[in-house]
């Protein structure tokens, strides 16, 4: 040490061994200008030595902050020696691994201090026993408290039954709960119920009483004021050696609660019923989840049950891929954009696969802070308005059209007759031959209008085409058609082929007008120099026709409407059509008259090849007002 300080005479006594309170004596170290710098110890007695040494402290007081908790900072000991005041505090270390507490004072004494340090961890036990029973007992009082206010907001009051007693305790609310204060006994409770209700009450609490889980009841009883309450009794039994010996439960008032169910059963029937009759989809759908609450009516309209219908993300896939961008793209727009209703036309995919048209209207719910909180809609099955709509259009557009035939059409060859009458009246160049000739080919154009016109109103305003069947054999008959076009069209290179069975029940004037404008638009639109080949044969319940040609093949943008009215498949080799544009829907009219199909493939390796699918009996299929010969009933 640097300074032989010894404690004086008056402290002789305090630092002798049998002194039971540890004594440390601190002098100041202070820099040359006398500033404060530290503490040092310059004396113990017995038990402050055992204590450092225990602890392992260092002489400078400012080394026992890592070990010690509670020192004070040596600002607050340096007003101790500058001012003479004591300093009183608390200090915990653990020593041999066991924490202690010391009340610790310190006293001037010349420039520095005597620390007493005196052992209070006993004191300090019981003080912490002592907060730790009052926190108890705070957190029993403040549970006590929360259970009234659960009770009393919650309209409940507690019950307990002893097997010892035989008698029921009441929490303190259930005189507020009942209107009266109530009996301790089961008759007592049984006179809280109506009469009618007694007797399955009683049976309920004895059930109770050996059922090993929770139970439950309810029952319905009078208030003093004559109004009806709805009770539900919530229970448990707890057992001693197999006999119940004490129950605890609640007594809920359960008549709002029933209220509003009753209330919500009712709407949620009504709004069955709202769904029922409108026939419509009703929807529910919170935008911060994934789920969507489908109406009942899904199944009737879509074919899925209500239960089968998913989430946004199930939706999504229910769209029509060429309307899913449009559909999700509005209806996010509509949500985050604040708006208030929504509303869509699109494709639907029902359960069957197959699509319809819906018309979606929604309302957007939204919170305080204009947040959505949920989008309710309904979707309406427009397939057959939206058909309707068409049919109108195309209805309207096909008077437009027919309108125009009369006025153009029709009006070029009786022309040619006119101005062919007026020649020969007027003796022209021509020969009366050439100008009969004339006359004749216009009205046969002029006729074959006419009689397309009328096949076309028969086919779109007279619900299909009569058919007059009879036993026909498809191979003679396409064999006299192109005998009767190549008379036509000498020189033109025009086969048939037959393979199997071509006998079948067939209205022979209309399969004979199919073969014709088939094998006649060939003749038209084909290679000029290029043979035709017209091929049938037998499958089973079926027959087959085919037409090939060989030429510039039909644009791929036409083939999808190319059976359509007033449709062209293109220019013919003369440059300009000599039809209407009927030939090939009057030929679709009639193979589906029979019950058939056609299509058509047309590639430039291939060529052109019209295909024409029919039943080996059309009857099954004919429209009513067709007529059978007899031989046909026969077969």
């Amino acid at each position: 040490m640097t300074s032989s300080w010894v404690p004086g005479p008056e402290l002789a006594w305090q630092l002798h061994a049998e002194c039971p309170d540890a004594c440390i004596l601190f002098q100041s170290v202070r820099e040359e200008a006398g500033a404060l710098l530290d503490f040092q110890w310059r004396a113990l007695n017995p038990a402050a030595e055992v204590w450092v040494r225990g602890l392992g402290l260092s002489p400078a007081l400012s080394a026992w902050g890592g070990v010690l908790e509670g020192l004070p900072e040596h600002g607050l000991l340096g007003e101790v020696v500058e001012t003479g005041a004591p300093l009183s505090f608390e200090l915990r270390s653990r020593l041999g691994g066991v924490e202690r507490w010391y009340r610790a004072r310190a006293l001037k004494r010349d420039d520095g201090f005597s620390l007493w340090l005196s052992d209070i961890t006993d004191i300090q036990a019981e003080r912490q026993l002592l907060r730790e029973a009052l926190a108890q007992e705070r957190a029993a009082r403040a549970r006590e408290e929360h259970l009234r206010l659960a009770l009393e907001t919650a309209r409940m009051v507690t019950w307990e039954w002893t097997e010892a007693r035989h008698s029921l305790v009441w929490s303190p609310n259930a005189e507020d709960f009942f209107g009266h204060r109530p009996g301790n006994t089961l008759e007592c409770l049984l006179e809280e119920v109506y009469p009618g209700e007694r007797a399955r009450v009683a049976e309920a609490f004895v059930e109770g009483q050996c059922a090993e889980s929770p139970f439950t009841f309810q029952f319905r009883g009078p208030r003093t004021n004559g109004t009806q309450r709805c009770f539900e009794v919530v229970g448990q039994s707890h057992r001693e050696e197999g006999r119940p010996t004490r129950m605890l439960g609640v007594v809920v008032d359960c008549t709002e609660r029933e209220r509003v169910q009753a209330a919500l059963r009712e709407a949620e029937e009504r709004y069955r019923l709202v769904s029922w009759a409108t026939n419509d989809v009703l929807w529910d759908w919170n935008p911060n989840g994934e789920y969507i609450h489908w109406g009942e009516s899904s199944r009737a309209v879509f074919g899925y049950a209500s239960e089968e219908m998913g989430g946004i993300s199930w939706l999504r896939q229910q769209l029509h891929p060429e309307d899913r961008e449009m559909v999700l793209r509005t209806l996010e727009h509509v949500v985050q954009s604040g708006g208030e209703s929504w509303m869509a036309e699109y494709r639907f995919r029902r359960k069957d696969g197959t699509y319809v048209h819906v018309l979606d209207r929604g309302l957007v719910a939204r919170d305080a802070q204009r947040q959505t909180v949920r989008v309710i809609g309904s979707m309406m099955d427009i397939t057959e308005r939206k058909r309707a709509v068409e049919r109108m259009q195309e209805e309207a557009q096909f008077r437009e059209r027919f309108i125009g035939i009369l006025g153009h059409d029709l009006r070029s060859p009786l022309n040619a007759i006119m101005l062919s009458a007026r020649q020969l009246r007027r003796r022209s160049t021509l020969s009366p031959v050439q100008l009969a000739q004339r006359i004749e080919a216009s009205a046969e154009r002029m006729g074959k209008m006419i009689s397309d016109i009328l096949d076309l109103t028969r086919a779109r305003l007279s619900g299909g085409i009569p058919l007059h069947l009879s036993p026909t054999s498809l191979p003679a008959l396409c064999r006299q058609v192109v005998e009767e076009l190549s008379v036509a069209h000498p020189g033109r290179d025009i086969s048939v082929e037959a393979e199997g069975e071509g006998e079948g029940i067939w209205d022979p004037d209309r399969l004979a007008q199919v073969v014709s404008n088939l094998v006649g638009n060939a003749l038209e639109h084909g290679e000029g120099e290029g043979p035709i080949r017209v091929r049938c044969r037998g499958e089973t319940e079926l027959r087959v026709l085919e037409i090939s040609n060989r030429g510039t093949p039909i644009p791929n943008h036409l083939l999808a409407t190319l059976f359509d009215p007033f449709r062209q498949g293109g220019s013919s080799r003369s440059g300009r059509s000599s039809g209407l544009g009927l030939g090939l829907f009057i030929v679709r009219e009639l193979v589906e008259a029979h019950g058939g199909q056609v299509s058509v493939r047309s590639t430039e390796k291939e060529g052109t090849t019209f295909s024409v699918l029919l039943p080996s009996d059309a009857r099954p299929f004919a429209r009513e007002g067709s007529t059978l010969s007899e031989e046909a009933h026969t077969g």
